[in-house]
């Protein structure tokens, strides 16, 4: 007989659903396994009965036996193996079982662990998902809506540190954003009940509006997978290890729906979290998918901002679902950005040639790097560099942002500039048509 600890299918070794499912720390406390474990529908009971008479010629003698490995497999004792057998078997009467337990007779009546995995499995997995209680558990292959659903409780979301219930919030201060909120709310309901078989209450509490689903199996599926944890988790999430390559954007999409922000007036696409580790895996992907990020440190939190030249970069490859920043994002990309960036620079001196914009009738000195304070050191070399190369003056004007502005005032050099660079806009306006088939693909 396998013990717990050795078997690699219950103990969480291995990343199955039944070791999701099964808490020892919590489930064996007070000896209670029949009160705490969850109970699973059997589908092929008769197999079982049969293959029990077979192995111990009796099925009542055969399921005692059961109760008494199910002592040594987990390393307790009943104080009466008749009482629990009777209890054990009232549910199997119902075609029901506890997974420990039905984990425990596999064993009993296969021959090696792998084979008994398979018997285990047979009766009950039906069409690659686990049912609990009506609740649909998937078995791998994990939807990209799941996968959503993951970055929404990593930013809005939480798991009670009792790990029986999940809430997930949305709000505004703004009375009519706040149907919007309500709509969002709406729209995550209706994930977990397509794509689990649960459904969530709704509340309002002041201006927010929360969704909160009861199920302990439910909040154990979504820490054992994706690592979320029970309780405070605000400094500490992180991507989940199981997610990878370009599955993420739906991840990072649930996170930018709930922690995003999305600014009408300044035209601003933002996250923000308590996280390092979030923020920096963030920008990791941004930047391996060519979207121009900042990031910087508040003092409440870790900011990272998408750049207006990579808007349409980031709608394309992440977007948002929440009906509020989606609209704001949508208008963003009707009216297009307002500034030019460089495209092409003629001539030897490319890399001087990027820090000059042509204004008006002179050309602006920029050096800050994506609105980021540029060291002083740094600018006084390329100042001069700069001066010396083109044989020009250069004007400082001090201005309240992260850096001074530097000018060169001459309409000769501002001509000379024009005619070796070329701007032009990061991307173009999208019209009606391209907006539509966008919102159809930011549909979940």
């Amino acid at each position: 007989m396998i013990s717990y600890e050795k078997d690699p299918f219950l103990n969480g070794n291995t990343k199955n659903i039944y070791a999701c499912l099964f808490n020892p720390e919590e489930d064996l406390k007070g000896k209670n396994l029949f009160l705490k474990t969850p109970t699973i529908e059997i589908v092929n009971k008769e197999k079982i009965v049969n293959l029990t008479r077979e192995k111990f010629g009796s099925f009542h003698k055969g399921f005692l036996i059961f109760i008494g490995e199910l002592e040594r497999y987990l390393g307790i004792k009943y104080v009466s193996i008749y009482k629990t057998k009777y209890k054990f078997l009232q549910l199997f009467n119902r075609n029901k079982g506890y997974l420990v337990f039905l984990r425990v007779v596999s064993l009993c009546l296969s021959e090696d662990a792998n084979e008994s995995v398979k018997l285990f499995e047979s009766f009950v997995i039906e069409k690659n998902y686990l049912n609990i209680n009506n609740l649909k558990l998937p078995i791998n292959n994990f939807k990209n809506r799941i996968l959503y659903l993951v970055g929404v409780i990593s930013g809005d979301g939480h798991l009670d540190k009792r790990g029986k219930s999940l809430i997930i919030v949305d709000g505004h201060s703004n009375e009519k954003k706040l149907i919007l909120s309500k709509k969002y709310i709406d729209l995550i309901n209706r994930l977990f009940q397509e794509e689990f078989n649960i459904i969530g209450k709704i509340n309002k509490q002041n201006t927010w509006w929360i969704c909160r689903i009861e199920s302990k199996w439910l909040c154990r599926f979504f820490n054992y997978y994706f690592e979320i944890p029970f309780g405070s988790k605000s400094d500490i999430i992180k991507l989940p290890k199981l997610l990878s390559g370009e599955n993420q954007r739906f991840f990072w999409r649930g996170l930018m729906d709930t922690d995003g922000f999305a600014r009408e007036q300044a035209k601003q696409i933002s996250v923000k979290s308590n996280s390092f580790f979030l923020i920096n895996q963030f920008e990791d992907f941004c930047n391996k998918n060519n979207i121009n990020t900042i990031k910087r440190k508040e003092k409440n939190g870790f900011v990272l901002r998408i750049l207006t030249e990579s808007f349409l970069k980031y709608s394309e490859l992440i977007g948002f679902s929440h009906p509020r920043k989606k609209e704001i994002l949508l208008n963003y990309l009707r009216e297009g950005p307002k500034y030019k960036v460089l495209k092409k620079a003629n001539g030897k001196n490319h890399n001087l040639f990027k820090h000059l914009k042509p204004y008006k009738e002179n050309v602006y000195v920029s050096f800050s790097k994506n609105n980021r304070k540029t060291d002083p050191e740094e600018i006084q070399e390329l100042l001069a560099k700069i001066s010396i190369t083109f044989d020009v003056k250069i004007t400082k004007t001090k201005r309240d942002r992260y850096n001074d502005h530097y000018y060169i005032c001459s309409k000769k050099f501002t001509d000379f500039v024009k005619s070796k660079v070329i701007y032009d806009l990061p991307w173009q306006p999208l019209n009606n048509n391209e907006i539509n088939l966008l919102s159809e693909r930011l549909l979940l």
